[in-house]
């Protein structure tokens, strides 16, 4: 099911706003993306909820990320499924590191939301859970 023309740019923004919160540092402003039971999984580990994304930004490494425009399925109308490819550089290194997000999302009354999403990096032979460096 093709999304309606406003429900694909709601999800883009949601989507483009992911990425500027956590290059700004906006940790709330980035966990109010996730519906309260959201979650997130990326290097082979999970974290759950508003306070499990608080505590995964405290242990994950700062930098740019540079996500590409979405491929967004309308599962139903409150249900859609997004894949995104994302180019993130470290800011204290500028190491980089290609992945790839496949996500659930969800309608709330505060808008799309994210309830699931799963990082998996680009390595030599496809998809993994961890990097390859």
């Amino acid at each position: 099911m093709n999304p309606s023309v406003e429900d694909h740019l709601a999800i883009i923004n949601l989507l483009a706003q992911y990425c500027l919160t956590l290059d700004h540092d906006d940790v709330e402003g980035w966990v109010s993306l996730f519906t309260p039971d959201g979650s997130i999984e990326v290097y082979g580990k999970s974290f759950a909820s508003h306070d499990g994304l608080r505590a995964m930004t405290k242990v994950a490494p700062g930098g740019l990320h540079l996500g590409g425009p979405p491929v967004v399925v309308q599962v139903d109308a409150d249900h859609a499924k997004t894949q995104q490819n994302l180019l993130f550089v470290n800011r204290e290194d500028g190491t980089s590191r290609n992945a790839v997000y496949d996500d659930d999302l969800v309608r709330t009354n505060d808008g799309w939301r994210i309830a699931k999403r799963r990082c998996r990096f680009i390595v030599p032979g496809g998809l993994s859970d961890r990097p390859a460096h």
